[in-house]
């Protein structure tokens, strides 16, 4: 059986060295293994669904990544890869494909020949060529921080949401959902470590998305989508510098498009 709580601390590690990494080239390829190592999360989950497993969404603490420099980012990376290669000792084809997977992917961070300072924690509270006042800048670190954990929290919820969903509208709604959820979330928790703020995503309570009222849940989280457009137009009204308010005006747009996602799922799991 594929860990769980492998698999997506994996995604997460792999999901923040691509945003706290600055070379343009490593990050993208960064991101591109945090891509597949999502995928390898819902597919370890769709595995032990199918199996009749119960499991957890539970990581453990991520302070390991609040390295100095690349180079022992990417020392955690080759390690977090060489763990997850010895822990795969089945012949399924779920797990041949990650073993398959983690071999390329092991030996492209291996080239990764880079040793510059890591400044995603440093506090410095500046974004490159914008110039904020203060107010704006807190109210911005703050909608940066509460995002970020929103939208891992949501991606945990409809990952686990979709895993267990037998209804073909709402699995679909749950997918685009959890794929717009990591966009989100990538944009945030990169303008945040631009800033110097990176906060690092802690466990999601269980209640959350464990044996939840999926009806209801619906219903509540498309207020929510609504209310979160609504924070961004104020947080673009006051924020002072178009290019970032031309961003939370387009991150409001989809948030309303996230809404009726959400409807057309309720309808459908109602019908």
């Amino acid at each position: 059986m594929i860990k769980i709580q492998e698999a997506q601390m994996s995604f997460l590690k792999f999901f923040y060295a691509s945003i706290m990494v600055k070379n343009r080239n490593i990050s993208e390829k960064l991101e591109e293994i945090s891509n597949f190592k999502y995928r390898h999360m819902v597919w370890a989950m769709q595995d032990a669904n199918l199996q009749g497993e119960k499991f957890d969404m539970n990581i453990l603490p991520l302070d390991e990544l609040k390295v100095d420099s690349t180079k022992e980012l990417f020392e955690i990376l080759v390690k977090d890869l060489e763990d997850n290669l010895k822990s795969l000792k089945g012949d399924t084809p779920t797990e041949n494909r990650f073993r398959s997977d983690d071999e390329y992917f092991l030996e492209v961070v291996k080239t990764f020949d880079l040793d510059e300072k890591i400044t995603a924690f440093n506090d410095n509270k500046t974004l490159d060529g914008i110039n904020l006042e203060e107010p704006a800048k807190n109210a911005l670190v703050f909608f940066l921080l509460e995002e970020s954990f929103k939208e891992y929290e949501l991606i945990t919820i409809y990952s686990y949401l979709k895993v267990h969903s037998n209804n073909a509208t709402a699995n679909s709604t749950f997918t685009d959902l959890a794929y717009d959820s990591i966009y989100h979330f990538k944009r945030f928790a990169s303008m945040a470590a631009e800033m110097g703020v990176l906060t690092l995503v802690r466990s999601i309570p269980e209640e959350k998305y464990k044996n939840i009222g999926v009806t209801e849940f619906l219903k509540e989280n498309i207020e929510e989508e609504l209310d979160a457009e609504k924070q961004c137009l104020i947080l673009a009204e006051k924020i002072g510098n178009k290019d970032l308010s031309d961003f939370l005006l387009f991150i409001s747009r989809q948030e309303v498009y996230h809404a009726e996602l959400l409807d057309r799922a309720l309808k459908s799991i109602e019908k």
